[in-house]
């Protein structure tokens, strides 16, 4: 892959330069931690809802309890649950798992919901702004809405020119030239 990004690079640069065909194939990007984002949520989401439903019960037999005491000792592993599975949603909630041009004018960005359902953006390549120091969880920005990628997976070299911010170079070049 990384390779790949090397050979459409030398032929933004140089023109002329003959390149590999895969280069040119337009296929898309697939994220390579798609099932690692999806893993390490369905885990936090699963410890959470195993955490709600038996720290109580646990809580009841084993220390019998008063109910404000065992509302304290239920509630502290519980809110830690949430918290993980909020940390790991919120650094998670902008990788795409899939992107594809279609057409010109359109760039269809998959990104994962809280409960991991795949849900589908339409990006216009003139919308994409890339920030000039890509933060750690933002790649791009595009209608306000963050997306984050790894740049080295991406085989399509439209794709590429448009999230790395080169097609807009290139524009510029071509109106002032």
């Amino acid at each position: 892959m990384a390779m790949n990004i090397r050979c459409c690079i030398s032929r933004l640069i140089n023109p002329a330069k003959v390149i590999s065909p895969r280069c040119l194939s337009g296929d898309s990007y697939k994220g390579k931690l798609s099932p690692r984002v999806k893993r390490s949520r369905y885990i936090t989401l699963a410890s959470s809802g195993f955490t709600t439903i038996f720290a109580p019960m646990i809580a009841a037999k084993k220390f019998h309890l008063s109910s404000v005491w065992m509302a304290l000792a239920t509630g502290a592993p519980i809110s830690l649950t949430y918290l993980y599975t909020g940390v790991i949603y919120y650094t998670t909630r902008n990788y795409v798992t899939e992107m594809r041009m279609e057409g010109d004018d359109k760039i269809v960005a998959t990104k994962l919901s809280l409960f991991c359902r795949s849900y589908e953006r339409t990006i216009d390549p003139k919308d994409i702004r890339v920030p000039v120091n890509v933060g750690v969880f933002e790649s791009f920005e595009a209608n306000g809405e963050s997306y984050l990628i790894d740049e080295n997976d991406i085989t399509d070299k439209r794709l590429f020119e448009c999230v790395t911010g080169l097609a807009d170079k290139k524009r510029e070049e071509g109106a002032s030239g």
